[in-house]
């Protein structure tokens, strides 16, 4: 990633995606019109279950419905995925896509990982992930759920997530299927585990571009931002640099085009890589393995960054700008 002005560069490939200043009619799903399942009230987390054929028979999900949800209006979903070990409802408090002051009037839920052999939270890419278990194809799976029990405009659905969560969010935008009904993508922190062979799993969108979001900490011990072996000593996974350049080539940029600005000053400092706004990275020099918060999140208590550069606040503006 080097400074220079941004070029305009041809797609070879169909845009799917457009910005928000020409977005189309929202595409309702099958549930809109369809009153709330009992137990489901807006404003209000909650807990839910759903059958599955990927894995185990009984998956795990939070959700929660804005206070402006309307049975006949689509609503935009994002679908936030949580950190190893963790679970939906921190992720929820981490994240704070369900919190109404940072104006997402749209759905969000929480699906959890399985646990490993010694009971621990994770989602497919993690190396301890059972390899019974096909997260891909169990969202794929809860959005059909979702879509056919709520009103959801299927064409402003979007992923984002932490660490583990962040790294399945980026096998999300690798996946073929999943690339044909996620809009735009948002990794924090992302693990992005190399294979046995020491390359990164196959990567075959249906789509170009691809709009996706990372944000890594400079000091990160738990991931690096320059790859190698993880704190547990049994992966190594990519450096932040490479994996976000071969983003910008597989979206059809010029790795040396980007276009670097910066937020935050003096320690806090934060530098913004961006390849037309549909590639973005964002660095922070004082985070380690967080989620950026200029407050105490749970994941973070003492490294903060500044209000503007708070991950959430970023997130939601920018899903905004993209629909299928």
């Amino acid at each position: 990633m080097k400074t220079s002005i941004p070029i305009v560069v041809a797609f070879v490939a169909v845009i799917c995606s457009v910005n928000a200043n020409s977005l189309p009619a929202a595409k309702s799903s099958h549930g809109c019109g369809q009153a709330l399942p009992d137990g489901i009230s807006v404003d209000k987390s909650v807990n839910l279950t759903l059958d599955s054929a990927n894995g185990m028979t009984v998956r795990k999900y939070r959700l929660h419905l804005p206070k402006s949800y309307d049975i006949g209006t689509p609503a935009p979903l994002i679908l936030s995925f949580h950190g190893r070990g963790k679970d939906g409802k921190f992720q929820e408090e981490l994240s704070q896509f369900s919190n109404a002051s940072y104006g997402f009037e749209g759905i969000s839920v929480y699906p959890e990982g399985l646990p490993n052999a010694k009971g621990t939270q994770q989602y497919q890419g993690d190396p301890d992930s059972p390899p019974s278990i096909n997260d891909v194809a169990f969202t794929l799976e809860l959005l059909d759920h979702l879509q056919g029990t709520y009103c959801i405009d299927t064409s402003r659905i979007y992923a984002a997530g932490k660490s583990n969560g962040g790294g399945f969010t980026g096998l999300l935008a690798c996946d073929t299927e999943a690339t044909k009904r996620i809009a735009a993508f948002a990794p924090v922190s992302g693990a992005f585990y190399l294979q046995a062979n020491q390359t990164l799993p196959a990567c075959n969108p249906s789509r170009k571009p691809v709009h996706i979001m990372e944000f890594h900490g400079f000091e990160d011990t738990t991931i690096s931002y320059a790859g190698g072996i993880n704190t547990r000593g049994n992966a190594n996974s990519t450096d932040i640099v490479t994996w976000v350049d071969d983003w910008a080539r597989r979206d059809g940029f010029d790795v040396a085009a980007n276009k670097t600005s910066y937020l935050c000053k003096g320690k806090k400092k934060v530098t913004r890589y961006s390849w037309d706004d549909v590639v973005v990275h964002y660095n922070y020099t004082n985070l380690n393995h967080d989620w950026p918060s200029s407050f105490a999140n749970g994941d973070t208590e003492s490294r903060l960054t500044c209000e503007e550069a708070e991950a959430t606040r970023i997130i939601l503006e920018w899903f905004k700008k993209w629909t299928l």
